[in-house]
């Protein structure tokens, strides 16, 4: 199992109250949502949201829950989206082998590495910038003038951009 991709999971904290982990304060925010609803905006049926309980893929049974903790609302998107997606009963198996239940992972901070059948979390801004510095720094090295010319013209384009959208 990737320890990594538990950043991304959506937890609740030990005292059952809803406390989770890197999901958006506007989220948090938000009113909570019928299991019916969440189900309509990934494009899930009904029935297979039931079957994945029963299957016991969900943690929760949907028709017995009025409104979805973060954590629930999280799990039955992940799921559900994979569903939806055309995930059989089998791939399903494969593709959550990796992780740990309740799969209440949020689907915008994972990716599925199909080479090494693992999920993956996606950089944070910070690995990005690493990243990013060390690629000007291979450039450097490398004495690509071109393409340090392109990105230091790309820069500019973005600098201008901000200044002519700043309230300043």
């Amino acid at each position: 199992m990737n320890g990594d991709v538990e950043e991304a999971r959506v937890r609740a904290d030990a005292g059952g109250e809803d406390h989770p982990t890197l999901f958006p304060l506007a989220e948090i925010a938000a009113p909570r949502r019928a299991p019916q609803e969440v189900c309509r905006g990934i494009g899930l049926n009904w029935l297979a949201a039931v079957e994945l309980f029963e299957k016991g893929w969900l943690s929760f049974d949907p028709g017995e829950v009025s409104k979805l903790s973060p954590p629930q609302a999280a799990e039955l998107s992940f799921l559900g989206a994979l569903i939806a997606a055309g995930c059989d009963r089998n791939l399903l198996g494969q593709l959550l082998a990796g992780l740990r239940k309740p799969y209440a992972y949020r689907m915008d901070r994972l990716y599925y590495d199909w080479p090494t059948r693992a999920w993956r979390l996606l950089p944070g801004r910070r690995r990005l910038e690493e990243r990013f510095e060390h690629w000007l720094d291979a450039l450097v090295d490398g004495g690509e003038v071109e393409k340090l010319e392109a990105v230091r013209a790309s820069v500019e384009r973005a600098l201008r951009e901000l200044s002519r959208l700043a309230p300043w």
